[in-house]
């Protein structure tokens, strides 16, 4: 199945990259961060207006508006590499990419120049190129004769992949960050019909117990209670712990690793037809108390990363730091990005490139975990690697 996301940031080659670092004044990793990041960003501005059919049917006119000339995936090095075509694209991605996002078009280029580091312009920018190819991407998935029912179909079935590339703290923008606050409160208001009738369903049982007890009161014989039923407890055998396997990689390096760690499930996912993006949470990666500094037994955790991304060059991942809510969030979203940082400054003193790993300090939005508890502050005080590109 296409993977939409990846077909829009797969069609910007190195030399693509390059060229709009020179026209943006950017970096050329600052724009790939970005690219990577506006393209879920619109599509899933798309997911959220096809939610209706009359904003199916708008999704079709911006296909149309964008493709009408000729879809510009077929025809992008073309138009980057005349300064009149690139103006034109721009400025109709400008258009396109106002309508995709709507009331959030302001809020979702903060995020964006925040996120990749670039400037308010340059996001804007970045914006503008990618709606147009999102578009054309669609229409691409759609093939000859798109309906707006086939529009649902297909951004509904490209919706974990959307969510799952899009930037920490982008997707409350369109309506995709609470759900599983969501998803909490319908289990604690006791969800559905069902939940609303309980209150009548108990009150109706004290009704039947009282009944029976009154006609029952007078009786002079009182059964005696049953012999109580022996039974046997046996208890549960103690959980096998899991064994360490020995995986091969490309190249014939191996690595030996435990089937709940970050490096098995890296390593499964890049072996796998699975499409990117994915989310790893890192296993065994700690730092000292309120430091960014590793601990000594994470050296094992990086090591072993290494390992797999020089056995999958291509790859290219984003290292995203977390923290619970306790302390000045200030102080915590810096404490996250410098964690993030210091991810990859260990990765790229055994060799991984820069450009192949993306950072991002997030501090303690998008808990996890309930931070009421300790447990739950622990399971926020988090580091992920997102698989962008496999």
């Amino acid at each position: 199945m296409t993977n939409l996301v990846q077909t829009v940031i797969g069609a910007l080659s190195p030399d693509m990259i390059g060229k709009l670092s020179s026209v943006l004044g950017e970096s050329s990793g600052s724009v790939s961060k970005g690219v990577s990041a506006a393209a879920p960003a619109l599509l899933a501005a798309a997911l959220q207006q096809s939610s209706t059919s009359s904003g199916a049917t708008g999704l079709l006119s911006l296909i149309s508006q964008a493709t009408g000339g000729g879809n510009p995936l077929d025809r992008l090095p073309a138009l980057l590499g005349d300064d009149t075509a690139r103006a034109g694209l721009l400025s109709q991605g400008k258009t396109l990419s106002d309508s995709l996002l709507g009331a959030n078009a302001g809020a979702a280029t903060n995020g964006l120049a925040s996120f990749a580091g670039v400037k308010a312009g340059s996001a804007t920018q970045l914006l503008s190129l990618a709606a147009p190819l999102v578009l054309g991407a669609i229409g691409k998935a759609l093939g000859g004769a798109p309906t707006a029912s086939g529009v649902q179909s297909l951004l509904s079935d490209q919706r974990a992949s959307i969510l799952g590339a899009l930037p920490p703290g982008l997707g409350a923008l369109f309506g995709f960050g609470g759900a599983t606050q969501g998803a909490r409160a319908a289990t604690a208001s006791g969800g559905g019909g069902f939940g609303k009738i309980l209150p009548w369903l108990i009150a109706a049982a004290v009704v039947l117990a009282l009944i029976f007890g009154l006609r029952n009161c007078g009786a002079k014989q009182v059964e005696a209670p049953p012999p109580p039923v022996k039974t046997e407890v046996v208890p549960a055998p103690a959980p096998v712990a899991a064994a360490p396997e020995t995986l091969t990689l490309p190249g014939g390096a191996t690595i030996t690793v435990l089937p709940t760690s970050i490096g098995y499930g890296v390593t499964k996912f890049l072996e796998s037809n699975e499409a990117a993006p994915k989310t790893f949470v890192f296993d065994n990666l700690n730092y000292d108390t309120a430091s960014n500094a590793l601990t000594p037994e994470s050296k094992p955790t990086i090591d072993t990363l290494v390992l797999i991304l020089k056995a999958y060059p291509n790859v290219r991942g984003r290292v995203v730091g977390y923290t619970d809510n306790q302390g000045d969030p200030a102080a915590n979203k810096t404490l996250s990005d410098a964690r993030a940082a210091t991810v990859k400054k260990e990765l790229s003193a055994q060799g991984i490139a820069g450009e192949r790993i993306e950072t991002a300090g997030m501090g303690e939005a998008d808990p996890i975990a309930d931070n009421a508890t300790e447990e739950g502050r622990a399971k926020n005080r988090r580091t992920e690697l997102v698989i962008v590109r496999k």
